[in-house]
């Protein structure tokens, strides 16, 4: 076997091995469980990696049958869209697969084809491959901006994630897949169509397998319900025939959940337009990650502002039943600054517009008085 020869079986290997802790992780995804949509965004983002090791190599793409090959460039060419949906259904605790957001992904799977298929179809053909044209600029500034929107969508919402699994996640795991992607995208995009030889490209997909590898690691030690911000539940023991241990008591009220309870309920620190935790704990005197668990494990919220829109919305809904402000006085008051959140999150928690809850609370009142009357 000649030296040229042995590079490419081990490179073969390489991208083998790195594709089986790559199905693992789908296998492991697609499984039942809580956040299913979540599963699934992170199951195409892993699948579109897999389809990305053979795409990376015209060679092994072209020696898969046509319609297999195609299905692999549709999801290699959309890498990052998945990406982008993948940070999305991690760190959004409400994330669904919505039809808007499928047509994204579905727009750049058809951009990633126009530009791509000519070349690939050429290659089977035996054909010259042409050259890349606008269409091909246009996919790669679509794939730079969805890395930039998914970093985005890591980053954005660190501070208000009260889920300590997923905050680490979100630390170091997902914003090292972010960088990482980045840096290869655009190394990528640079080296195209010039040769390169076959170290670099197997230290590309050594650095994928590396980081697929950790992402094992740390399945493996926390389960994937925590990472997606979900406290598993401990099964409950049979009791025994002999001997039924008590329920275990509730843990007693601390001072600090009694000085946040009282914060929130009598002081009204939540009508702060801006607060952030940080603020909020130093108001209380405590610490910020005392403040995040007391939050998160005593309380059960696992993001601050929906902690915020409990409060909020509590208010804003008794006012929009038995006040006549203005709906947009009510949320300013309440802590919004602005109608258009205070509408989507009122819209979110209740399943209506606040004009349309303040409607029917009004017909309630009528009819309850038409009953007394």
């Amino acid at each position: 076997m000649t030296p040229i020869a042995g590079i490419w079986v081990a490179e073969l290997l390489l991208r083998g091995a790195v594709g089986g802790v790559l199905l693992f992780h789908v296998v492991h995804l697609l499984l039942p469980g809580p956040r299913a949509a979540a599963r699934v965004a992170l199951a195409l983002f892993t699948a579109a990696l897999i389809a990305y090791l053979f795409c990376q190599r015209a060679e092994m793409l072209v020696a898969l049958p046509f319609p297999l090959a195609v299905a692999a460039l549709a999801l290699c060419a959309s890498t990052t869209a998945w990406l982008w949906l993948a940070a999305r259904g991690l760190f959004q605790d409400g994330f669904r697969l919505t039809l808007p957001l499928l047509a994204i992904a579905g727009a750049m799977v058809a951009l990633g084809l126009a530009a791509n298929l000519p070349r690939m179809s050429a290659r089977y053909d035996g054909q010259p491959v042409p050259v890349p044209g606008t269409l091909s600029l246009a996919h790669a500034a679509a794939m730079l901006a969805f890395t930039a929107a998914a970093v985005w969508e890591v980053a954005r919402g660190w501070r208000d994630d009260l889920v300590e699994p997923r905050r680490a996640v979100r630390r170091w795991v997902a914003l090292g897949i972010g960088a990482y992607a980045s840096v290869a995208l655009i190394v990528e995009l640079a080296l195209r169509e010039r040769p390169v030889g076959a170290l670099l490209p197997a230290l590309h997909v050594a650095g994928i397998g590396l980081i697929a590898l950790a992402l094992a690691v740390l399945v493996a030690r926390r389960s994937i319900d925590a990472i997606l911000g979900l406290a598993a539940e401990a099964p409950a023991a049979a009791p025994s025939a002999d001997v039924r241990k008590p329920a275990p008591a509730a843990p007693p009220p601390s001072p600090a959940l009694a000085a946040l309870t009282q914060a929130m309920t009598e002081q009204h620190l939540y009508r702060r337009e801006g607060l952030t935790l940080n603020a909020l704990a130093q108001t209380l005197g405590m610490g910020e990650a005392a403040l995040r668990a007391l939050i998160n494990q005593r309380l059960g919220h696992r993001n601050f502002n929906d902690f915020l829109h409990h409060y909020r919305l509590q208010e804003a809904s008794a006012r929009l039943a038995g006040e006549d402000l203005p709906i947009l006085t009510i949320a300013l008051e309440c802590g919004y600054g602005s109608i258009g959140p205070f509408n989507r999150a009122f819209r979110q928690r209740f399943g209506m517009t606040p004009t349309e809850y303040r409607a029917a609370a009004r017909m309630e009142r009528h009819r309850q008085a038409s009953s007394a009357a």
